[in-house]
């Protein structure tokens, strides 16, 4: 009787043993799951790129068009904002016989009309500022080429395919390659300039080349602007 109470004492013990293997088992399972959810979710924010918050877009696209040795490559609507703010550092860039890529959205074309009802139109009426902002970006792309004085390679092109965000490219196709992505809110009344701001580096090639090929194919696409005075 007693060998039987004992047998039966081990198997129970044994029964409980299993089981509380079994459950630290799935919770080390699980605990393992949840890592790698987290490392994942890491890597596609990193992957993403720096945020930038409002404050610091234009200081740090000023350091981007200043920190280029090869070539600077821009995408916008009409991009005022880093012509403006970088004129004299593309002018420089141009001197070290650089090449800069300049690529806006038509302002005849439906993709701008469309856009500039989304920025701007209440009560059915527009303001006007994105073809006047257009307009300014062509004039500072000319005066970029006056006083370059024909050193390096400046080219304006221009689209008509719905814009989804705001590109600056440093250095393209070298191991410097950094990129500055501007997202387009999809909030009505509100400016490309008050999206998202990221910044991706050098450190996820597969990305940038994302963003290169992208611009290389718009580009194939896009017409020359005639830049003489």
């Amino acid at each position: 009787m007693l060998e039987w109470i004992s047998l039966g004492i081990g198997i129970g013990f044994g029964i409980l043993g299993t089981a509380a293997y079994i459950k630290t088992n799935r919770e080390a399972k699980q605990r393992e799951r949840e890592l790698q959810q987290k490392i994942k979710e890491l890597k596609d924010q990193l992957k993403k790129g720096q945020l930038l918050g409002q404050e610091r877009v234009i200081t740090e696209d000023i350091k981007l068009i200043n920190s280029a040795q090869k070539g600077v490559w821009i995408l916008g609507i009409n991009a005022l904002a880093p012509l403006h703010q970088g004129r004299e550092a593309l002018i420089d860039l141009l001197e070290k016989n650089g090449c800069v890529r300049v690529l806006l959205l038509n302002p005849e074309s439906e993709a701008f009309k469309k856009r500039e009802k989304h920025e701007e139109e209440i009560d059915g009426k527009t303001s006007g500022r994105l073809r006047a902002e257009y307009n300014a970006s062509v004039a500072i792309c000319k005066d970029i080429v006056h006083f370059s004085r024909g050193r390096g390679k400046f080219e304006l092109r221009i689209h008509e395919i719905d814009p989804k965000y705001a590109l600056i490219i440093r250095d393209p196709g070298t191991d410097k390659c950094r990129v500055h992505v501007n997202y387009y809110p999809e909030e009505k009344l509100t400016r490309g300039l008050r999206g998202e701001h990221r910044v991706i580096i050098e450190y996820w090639p597969d990305i940038l080349k994302g963003y290169i090929d992208e611009y290389e194919n718009l580009w194939k696409k896009s017409t020359p602007v005639n830049l003489s005075l």
